[in-house]
């Protein structure tokens, strides 16, 4: 039996499988995010041990025996965190998530220092507010003393496995990936980032294998979780590396899109390939040897949850939230009558990067009603994801069909609109909603020994649904809608500008000339 733990940003959930895959027990436990100031966000270390600690006792009295039969625990957690402890593993402050934005003046200073293309060549991705070089910068600056006292900067995952092992000061190439001052092709922390950064290369963790045992649970987690001391812990991966395996996109050219609140689209590769226009971000995988080029919407599945809100699409007594939105989309007509809808609620990450940027209707009508509304969102974020996979595409990975996952997937019309968009065969997996635990129960399977590699894992632990076709009529709507789409963003970026400027007050702004 492998337990898996996954520290995510609303809880942490717990998933007991068997050698095969089998699922046999999940628990899930919340914890909550401050928000001190608009744009910071944190989280306490400890809440997500007290939730790690409940999963794990909750899975005791749902499954005693087959939990008797434990072989090893994996995690996998949020990444681009901030988390400084002293070298006892003691927390010093709360963590800086990944959705704290405070550090933009300090990342603009390290762009500035280093120069964002060769930073952006180095690490895979933008210097940006999201990763942990920044909130480090942040640190230095308004909490020195704190700093001061730290031994260790840290991941969710690498805090909980310190605490189940005793050993601290440990990561995995994937969390270390994404932290912005990781040189991925060569395996190792960035002295020149680091020293933009203000901080010693001494705070960052020793870089480790993902599928490797870190040590066994030691008799005070034994006491807090209920498990049996000497469990072989293994160190696992960040969740976007976790839900690649989980999705299983475990060889060169494999490629899948997650649809959740946020989505992404993403290929695996053997070597590292960053994208020369800086359109696209990459991460280690768990493989070693492997990386992960990727493109995310901001608002993709959230889109869908303002539409619901805003515009007044409820539920019937038989029907939920989602179905009855789905629904009402299905009645309008592929293409939406020349309405496009652009899903840019939060701003956009990749490929436009603008922070800016806004959700836009363009082309209504007094012709379009809510169903036209309705399936413009669905239309929108697929047509996002395709301009990603359209970067991926000019780098050279023209993939024969794509794996999908994530709760969006659930939907028939939803897939139905992607494989339309995407003009490739999508491949359901069957664990929708499973992919990061899976991924880090397959690291913790291969530590162990009990599967020779990932690729052979996945045949257990990642399973496909049958292919679904895409309708020939549907890619022909979709390839002509979707080259107008492209044409909407270069056409309004700079009264995005104007808008951000004018609502900031800004001084600069200047009225659009008629």
């Amino acid at each position: 039996m492998l337990l898996a733990h996954d520290i995510g940003t609303t809880g942490n959930k717990a998933t007991l499988f068997d050698a095969s895959g089998a699922v046999l027990g999940a628990a899930f436990a919340p914890y909550a995010t401050r928000y001190p100031r608009p744009g910071w966000a944190e989280q306490d270390p400890e809440a997500w041990w007290r939730a790690v600690c409940l999963c794990t006792r909750q899975l005791r009295d749902q499954c005693p025996e087959a939990m008797e039969r434990l072989e090893a625990v994996g995690f996998c957690g949020m990444m681009n965190g901030c988390l400084l402890v002293d070298a006892r593993g003691v927390a010093l402050r709360p963590c800086l998530i990944h959705a704290d934005l405070r550090s933009q003046e300090q990342c603009e200073r390290i762009a500035r220092a280093i120069g964002a293309e060769t930073a952006y060549q180095k690490t895979g991705n933008r210097i940006a507010p999201y990763f942990t070089l920044g909130k480090l910068a942040w640190l230095v600056e308004h909490e020195p003393d704190v700093v001061r006292q730290a031994r260790w900067c840290l991941q969710a995952k690498d805090y909980i496995v310190g605490r189940m092992t005793g050993v601290w000061g440990v990561t995995d190439a994937s969390d270390a990936s994404l932290t912005g001052c990781f040189a991925l092709e060569k395996g190792v922390w960035d002295a020149d980032l680091v020293a933009a950064g203000g901080f010693s290369q001494e705070l960052l963790p020793q870089v480790l294998p993902s599928a490797q045992v870190i040590g066994r649970v030691h008799a005070d987690a034994a006491t807090a979780t209920g498990l049996r001391p000497g469990i072989p812990v293994v160190l696992g991966g960040g969740d976007g590396a976790c839900a690649t395996a989980g999705a299983g996109a475990v060889r060169p050219g494999d490629t899948y899109h997650y649809l959740g609140g946020t989505s992404w689209v993403a290929v695996v590769t053997d070597r590292y390939m960053p994208d020369p226009t800086g359109r696209v971000s990459v991460f280690c995988g768990l493989e070693p040897g492997q990386w992960v080029t990727y493109g995310t919407v901001q608002s993709a599945g959230s889109s869908v949850d303002w539409f619901q809100s805003a515009i007044g699409v409820g539920p019937d007594a038989s029907t939920d939230a989602f179905a009855a939105l789905e629904q009402i989309a299905a009645s309008a007509a592929p293409g939406c009558d020349g309405l496009f809808f652009l899903p840019y609620l939060a701003g956009e990450r990749s490929p436009i990067w603008d922070a800016r940027a806004r959700g836009v209707y363009f082309g209504l009508t007094t012709a379009h009603g809510r169903a036209e509304l309705a399936r413009a969102v669905l239309e929108g974020v697929a047509f996002a994801l395709r301009s990603n996979l359209v970067a991926l595409e000019d780098l050279g990975h023209m993939p024969e069909s794509v794996r999908v996952l994530g709760g969006g997937m659930r939907s028939a019309l939803w897939r139905q609109i992607f494989a339309g968009v995407y003009g490739r065969p999508l491949r359901p997996m069957i664990r929708l909603l499973e992919a990061t635990s899976c991924g880090a129960a397959m690291a913790a399977a291969v530590a162990i020994g009990l599967f020779p590699d990932y690729t052979t894992a996945a045949a257990c632990f990642a399973p496909e649904g049958e292919e679904e076709a895409p309708d020939p009529t549907l890619c022909a709507v979709y390839a002509r809608a979707f080259a107008f789409f492209q044409t909407l963003y270069p056409a309004l970026a700079a009264r995005f500008a104007a808008l951000s400027a004018l609502m900031a007050g800004d001084a600069g702004y200047e009225e659009p000339h008629v």
